[in-house]
């Protein structure tokens, strides 16, 4: 049997906009599903967002070699414009690869926010791995930037 993985790391990023516009990519739908995705050919299947403390939200979707990714999240904490905390399993080509708690906190700074998210997470089986999901991370937070809402 492979041994469990478990890693952590926090991830910083300052936004041109306020926390409310921020906070917005994370609730909204629409937002959300512009910025929430696969990279190089992800199709989504189905998403649901059901934005409230136990809730969920279920991204689910294709790359082109077939292989389908599904994200499933609970909210365990929502404080408007300030902070998020979720937990979320994470399957890859039918394959449970991960649970992680996550932990987003928005700071005004000036007419700018600056977002830092925390993952503490265990790859099981040793599949994925922290520096995988920290780079997938950071291309989410960059994707964030590109479509922040109105």
């Amino acid at each position: 049997m492979t041994k469990a993985i478990h890693g952590s790391f926090t991830l910083e990023r300052v936004y041109d906009a306020s926390p409310d516009r921020v906070f917005k990519a994370f609730t909204d739908p629409e937002s959300k599903a512009r910025w929430f995705v696969g990279s190089d050919g992800w199709q989504e299947i189905a998403r649901e967002l059901d934005f409230r403390p136990g809730g969920q939200e279920v991204a689910h979707g294709r790359f082109p070699n077939g292989a389908e990714t599904r994200f499933v999240a609970r909210y365990h904490e929502i404080t408007p414009n300030e902070r998020l905390v979720y937990a979320y399993d994470m399957h890859a080509a039918g394959v449970f690869m991960s649970v992680s708690l996550a932990t987003v906190e928005l700071t005004p700074q000036g007419e700018k926010t600056v977002l830092r998210i925390t993952e503490q997470g265990v790859f099981i089986d040793g599949q994925d791995g922290n520096e995988s999901r920290r780079q997938g991370t950071a291309y989410l937070l960059e994707q964030i930037a590109a479509n922040l809402p109105g």
